[in-house]
């Protein structure tokens, strides 16, 4: 962020009167107790101080969409898809940069006065240095999913305002964003928190795959198995079937890092040397779903995957495809 542009300071006075300093988390995510040890002994935020929102000036937010236009471009269809799940249940649907400054909003009318007090608007920073622990900033730093509900925000004017917060990986596996719901009516949500979740964790991971085949156009792009969490196991093959990228979950899975990636490993090589059952699966899966991109075409599946038909058979027995 450039510094020399000028910002707009908004202060938000306190919803709920207290003196005390002192706050113990009544929750058992470790995320949450963490978040609010930063936010007592590294951030030193008194929870009873009136919210100081940093507001990115007109150049400063154009400077921040364009840098995150690709995210902005893949999530504004999920995010309007979204709100039309959630919008009976009153919640709305934000949409962050990894700074945590909120890009896009979808919003009911009825919430809009509530969003203005709150500064739940495009160009406001809520990271948690400076907010204190809230879905769009803990998400972030925490890069995991989390949930706040009533009084599990750190700061007193929040308590009310329960949060659903999911990381998006861009196609190198890094944030690239967050994707929240946000309530204004405490714990109302929490019976169906579960539910929201995961739809929200869907929504995210849809996102997710739109960026990564968008890198990765007209390269091919195999799943190694069912996705769970906030991340999809793909990777992107080249003609020769070596791996020129990997989401979040596939890097987590098989311990890549970029410079590994740079090398173009042969998945199914990597595969083979480990003997985990999961592992077993993610073969399982990535060999026919290459033979379902090549309409069941053994030689074009093999030469997909750099492999040569002889191999390919042993695996298929193996693995039991037909």
């Amino acid at each position: 962020m450039n510094g020399n542009l000028s910002r707009v300071k908004v202060v938000e006075q306190n919803i709920l009167p207290d003196t005390s300093n002192s706050k113990t988390p009544a929750t058992s995510d470790i995320r949450i107790q963490q978040s609010w040890e930063r936010c007592a002994s590294a951030y030193n935020l008194d929870p009873s101080q009136g919210w100081m929102a940093d507001v990115l000036s007109g150049a400063e937010f154009r400077q921040a969409s364009g840098r995150s236009a690709l995210l902005l471009k893949s999530a504004m269809g999920e995010m309007r898809r979204l709100f039309d799940l959630v919008q009976g249940m009153g919640l709305m649907v934000l949409l962050a940069d990894p700074d945590a400054t909120i890009l896009a909003r979808c919003a009911d009318e009825t919430h809009l006065s509530v969003c203005r007090r709150l500064h739940l608007r495009k160009g406001a920073i809520w990271h948690e240095s400076a907010a204190g622990t809230n879905g769009v900033g803990t998400c972030v730093k925490e890069k995991c999913p989390i949930f706040l509900g009533q009084g599990e925000h750190w700061r007193f004017c929040f308590s009310l305002l329960a949060s659903y917060a999911a990381p998006v990986f861009d196609a190198q596996g890094r944030v690239a964003g967050a994707l929240n719901l946000a309530a204004f009516s405490g714990n109302t949500t929490k019976p169906y928190a579960a539910l929201v979740m995961e739809t929200l964790l869907q929504s995210g991971r849809r996102i997710e795959e739109q960026l990564f085949r968008a890198h990765y156009a007209g390269n091919k792009i195999l799943t190694l198995g069912p996705a769970e969490g906030c991340s999809a196991p793909l990777v992107a093959l080249n003609a020769g079937g070596e791996v020129i990228g990997a989401t979040h979950a596939t890097r987590t899975m098989m311990g890549w890092t970029d410079d590994m990636i740079k090398d173009h490993p042969n998945l199914l090589t990597e595969l083979e040397s480990d003997t985990e059952i999961s592992l077993q699966k993610a073969e399982e899966s990535v060999v026919r779903s290459a033979l379902a991109a090549s309409h069941g075409n053994v030689a074009a599946t093999a030469r997909g995957l750099g492999i040569s038909r002889a191999t390919l058979y042993r695996k298929m027995k193996a693995l039991n495809i037909q």
